[in-house]
């Protein structure tokens, strides 16, 4: 059975692992996976931009968080993050993030697009950050929503409007997968969101 050790996460992560075939670990000794879970914004000072009057951060959690990453990183053993986990991921990846975007935070979610099949998955929509892919990503899944979105330049703040709306991202190098929505919600239309993130996880944890 494989081993997975959850940072900060509840009792929703924990069930979609054990539905998903995962024995919970307590530490990070003989895992096959390190998963960092939702939260707050991830510091900015991680991807050097000042900080949006919008972000709302935990320091003493992208310490401890960064620490684990280090960890997981050195002996190789394959990292997911989900919402914030995938925004911290992300950056310690070498990404940065637009601090503030628009039409993300909606009861209703939205549809994301994976690049490879062109298939579309119905998602959760729970954030007001999105990720700023570094180097060496690879782009995963994406959707068009269009909405504006905010971010520093230096001491410049600027703004757009998307053209491309980044959900799922991977580094294979560094064994990591990007997960923007939430596929702990089980709720009634994620079904398909659930199914794709087994897909994606199986993919890394295999590779």
């Amino acid at each position: 059975m494989k081993r997975v050790f959850i940072l900060n996460g509840g009792m929703a992560y924990f069930q979609m692992f054990k539905e998903m075939g995962y024995e919970i670990a307590d530490t990070l000794a003989n895992v096959d996976l390190v998963c960092f879970t939702g939260g707050e914004d991830v510091s900015p000072h991680l991807y050097g931009q000042h900080k949006h009057p919008t972000t709302y951060n935990s320091e003493r959690r992208d310490e401890q968080e960064t620490n684990y990453f280090a960890k997981a990183l050195y002996n190789k053993i394959p990292m997911v993050g989900i919402c914030r986990g995938a925004q911290f991921l992300n950056v310690m990846c070498g990404g940065e993030m637009y601090q503030d975007v628009g039409k993300h935070a909606v009861h209703q979610g939205h549809e994301l697009i994976d690049v490879k099949t062109e298939q579309r998955i119905h998602v959760s929509s729970t954030h007001h950050q999105m990720m700023k892919p570094g180097r060496d990503s690879v782009l995963v899944a994406y959707a068009e929503l269009k909405g504006f979105r905010e971010w520093y330049d230096g001491d410049d703040l600027k703004a757009d409007i998307s053209d491309k709306d980044i959900e799922v991202v991977a580094y294979p190098k560094s064994k990591v997968l990007c997960f923007q929505p939430h596929p702990e919600f089980n709720a009634v239309g994620y079904e398909g969101m659930r199914k794709y993130f087994s897909e994606l996880l199986e993919e890394l944890v295999a590779t």
